[in-house]
């Protein structure tokens, strides 16, 4: 946290139980992220809406039906500030399995922020996402691909999210 601030970035975390919240709220996080596989987690959605944080919540994996439960589980326990990214739950995921019209349609349904987790290889996706009308993207980064992660064969380097956030600009 310390050296995100340094470097004048917003840090933050994904909890996946109520202890973790307690934790980010002693550090003072100024939003919070929801993990694909944590936007069933009613009780926790709950949690972290009573912080009257802004929330993103991911919904990868999720039926339209389940991100309504999610949504109102947040609304009806105070929660206003709520962004959706729209993700596909592979890793890395196809292109053309991205279905980024769901970005828009998650907007208008729900009355949200519209964002893109993207975890395909490269830099068009998220472009092609901002066009769609996404103002978050979510985007994996390594420091060097020379050490393994177990993201690493869809992170981006540094000189290439430079790269997709310059198309992102161009875009915008």
């Amino acid at each position: 946290q310390e050296i995100a601030h340094e470097l004048g970035l917003d840090f933050f975390s994904s909890p996946f139980d109520a202890s973790a919240v307690e934790f980010l709220e002693d550090l003072d996080v100024p939003v919070y992220k929801i993990a694909s596989f944590e936007n069933v987690d009613l009780p926790l959605i709950r949690r972290i809406a009573e912080t009257g944080k802004p929330t993103i919540i991911s919904t990868g994996m999720a039926t339209l039906g389940e991100i309504d439960e999610a949504v109102r589980a947040f609304r009806d326990t105070g929660g206003t500030e709520l962004a959706l990214l729209a993700c596909t739950s592979s890793y890395p995921a196809p292109p053309e399995e991205m279905h980024l019209r769901r970005i828009p349609h998650l907007a208008e349904t729900f009355d949200v922020v519209p964002g893109l987790s993207d975890h395909t290889l490269g830099k068009e996706v998220p472009v092609a996402g901002v066009s769609l009308g996404a103002r978050i993207i979510e985007k994996h980064l390594t420091l060097s691909r020379e050490e393994e992660g177990p993201d690493s064969d869809f992170s981006l380097a540094p000189d290439e999210l430079a790269e997709m956030v310059q198309g992102v600009r161009k875009t915008e």
